[in-house]
């Protein structure tokens, strides 16, 4: 059996065989965690799983295959290419290893495995490591020693076929150099199709989780590391493509909106908006986007009681109880609030690049004459912020660099309360110097590894295994809450339009469909010529930006998506993205589109609860417009600042 395995090819084959085993393994332990998600279905997840494994196989693989049986064909491999071999071997199969170790605390906050969310943080190697190093020691240094081992085992079984590795036959190396060069290919494509192999082909369920139990987190990794970057979509990523006039006419049925005098063809989605209010003088406008305070840790909402700062503020402005987040992540967040982009498949507009600027509230009030600014407490280059916010009209960018002497530093940045006293010192100094400003303040203390200043705050009585994550939601509403105290003190408060809105909820996962519930998340505007009330309505973030607009004294035509709350005849809808699902809401009914699935019809209950719902053709066929308006504004470049028209300001 030893001499078998030195022989010809083998040593390759034997290390994509523990690779097979390790994907097998892995997913039969998932299977059985999750088991509500694959039962039923567990024929189709194994058989469709060994098809990815073999395809991720042969693609890994097949640079070591390939050499070996060319040393075959040359009679002989010379031993630095044996270490080098080794070490190629070992290093595959480490990282099939690693990655799917990761899988379970991947799976746990983000509700699926391992996928391009994966690949967005590889990139930012520092905040990644300060995450894992400051909140996740034990298990990082446990997952290094445990990559460390394979990798040395691994090694020393390859050095250890290898040693007395045997050519083989010559014809035999003939036959295996055919055999590979018509396997590899066809085992990496996995399909005779036009299209090759990838996970949305395997999806079966209504439950983005289940779905990806067959595709190992290797080929998802390395599948999205393939894509990444690509602002193209195609049949695989998307429900179904609309046309243009089907997709423009949704978009005017999306919303309460007055229409452009003149209509203009290069911006269709121009709307119109008139000041709700003129306010006696110009009025400062800040953005608060609170990192992950969803609805789960507001009392009022239906979540537990870590947010009584927040509350108190609610009384005191205009708060949404039915505020639907765009997405799951930050930048779908600050799309939506600061553009009124919509949702979609497409990846975020903070990471793509664009030909000309956008119309976005920091180039409008620039425009107007404000000073803008982006004020966070990490850094700014993290998923693309500081490209996008100084290439769409933002003047200055405060991030961790720019804190001397912080009280606290975590591993994402300085603390909140660092964040909130350099933004009010900033706010005081332009109002000083008689500028009107705007600015985006993007809080990070709620974020893992949850680090916080000790002594600020306790979570009472509440019983919980995660006591750091609940203290630091309780940190972050208490430092919003003494930065109100502090704005409250200064000139230029009175001002002063504040946002206050969560850019999404803090997890959301779920085994089954969507999870529209996890969606709902606080949002508050607090302005002098705001009558402080509490509104019911289903809204969405994208109505952010023109209602702003239309509170400020703000006219003119504008290409945002979103409608103006201020309006008696706004409509009740929200449209949202979770990974590649889609979902539209409106009233009841509730759309969820997923790319080559059967779109699943659902009611939605008073508590954000759904159930399945008879089938809606005319509904689905709406959404499935909206799917496609991100997509068409931005390869149409319809959200371009040319678009804005006869802006103005009053007073």
């Amino acid at each position: 059996m030893g001499k078998m395995l030195r022989r010809g090819i083998m040593p390759v084959l034997a290390f994509a065989a523990l690779s097979l085993l390790i994907f097998t393994l892995s997913r039969a332990g998932l299977c059985i965690w999750k088991f509500p998600s694959a039962q039923g279905h567990l024929g189709y997840i194994f058989l469709q799983g060994l098809r990815t494994d073999f395809s991720i196989v042969c693609s890994m693989y097949a640079p070591a295959a390939l050499f070996v049986l060319i040393c075959a064909l040359c009679r002989g491999m010379a031993k630095p290419c044996k270490y080098l071999l080794s070490a190629y071997l070992a290093l595959v199969l480490t990282v099939n290893f690693v990655v799917e170790f990761a899988t379970p605390p991947f799976i746990l906050e983000y509700g699926i495995r391992p996928n391009h969310l994966f690949v967005d943080y590889l990139i930012y190697p520092k905040e990644v490591a300060s995450t894992l190093l400051g909140g996740h020691l034990f298990a990082t240094v446990f997952s290094v020693l445990l990559g460390l081992a394979c990798f040395v085992l691994g090694f020393k079984l390859s050095l250890r076929l290898l040693k007395h590795w045997e050519c083989g036959s010559l014809k035999g190396a003939f036959v295996s150099l055919a055999l590979a060069m018509i396997i590899i290919p066809l085992g990496i494509r996995s399909t005779l199709g036009h299209r090759p192999l990838n996970p949305s082909m395997l999806s079966f369920s209504t439950s983005p989780l289940a779905n990806s139990l067959p595709v190992n987190s290797s080929f998802n990794v390395f599948y999205a590391l393939r894509h990444y970057g690509e602002n193209d979509l195609s049949e695989g990523q998307i429900y179904a493509f609309e046309s243009e006039a089907d997709v423009l006419k949704a978009m005017r049925a999306l919303s309460a909106r007055t229409e452009p005098a003149v209509f203009d063809a290069k911006c269709p989605v121009n709307q119109v908006i008139a000041p709700a209010v003129i306010p006696q003088s110009r009025r400062n406008v800040v953005i608060i986007l609170e990192e992950s305070m969803g609805s789960d840790f507001v009392g009022s909402l239906g979540g537990l009681p870590l947010t009584p700062e927040l509350e108190k503020l609610s009384k005191e402005g205009w708060w949404f109880e039915n505020m639907i987040a765009a997405g799951h992540r930050s930048v779908r967040g600050i799309e939506a609030v600061t553009a009124g982009f919509p949702p979609s498949p497409l990846a975020s507009q903070v990471k793509l690049d664009h030909a000309a600027p956008m119309a976005t509230l920091m180039q409008i009030y620039k425009d107007l004459g404000y000073r803008t600014s982006f004020i966070y407490g990490g850094e700014s280059h993290f998923d693309n912020m500081r490209t996008y916010f100084l290439y769409n009209g933002t003047d200055e960018i405060t991030e961790q660099k720019d804190y001397k002497n912080p009280s606290f530093v975590a591993s994402w940045g300085v603390s909140d309360e660092d964040l909130f006293a350099r933004a009010n010192e900033k706010f005081t100094k332009w109002h000083e110097q008689g500028v009107p400003f705007m600015s985006v303040v993007f809080s990070s203390s709620f974020h893992d590894p949850f680090d916080i200043p000790e002594g600020k705050v306790d979570i009472g009585g509440i019983q919980t295994d995660e006591p750091k994550r609940l203290a630091a939601v309780k940190y972050a509403d208490y430092a919003l809450g003494r930065f109100f105290e502090a704005a409250k003190q200064e000139p230029y408060y009175k001002d002063t339009l504040f946002v206050v809105i969560a850019d999404h909820e803090s997890r959301v996962e779920s085994d089954h469909e969507l999870p529209l519930k996890e969606f709902l998340i606080p949002a508050l505007i607090i302005s002098p010529e705001v009558t402080p009330r509490s509104d019911k309505r289903t809204v969405n973030q994208i109505d952010i930006a023109p209602t702003v607009l239309s509170l400020t004294g703000v006219s003119g035509s504008f290409p945002f998506v979103g409608q103006d709350l201020t309006r008696a005849d706004a409509k009740e809808r929200a449209l949202l993205v979770y990974h590649d699902e889609f979902g539209y809401l409106e009233g009841k009914r509730f759309a969820q589109l997923e790319p080559n699935r059967k779109s699943q019809m659902f009611k939605a209950e008073g508590n954000r609860k759904i159930t399945p719902a008879k089938d809606d053709p005319q509904f689905v066929s709406f959404a499935s417009a909206l799917e496609n308006l991100g997509l068409y504004i931005f390869k149409n470049r319809w959200n371009d600042q040319s678009c804005v028209k006869e802006l103005r300001q009053q007073p």
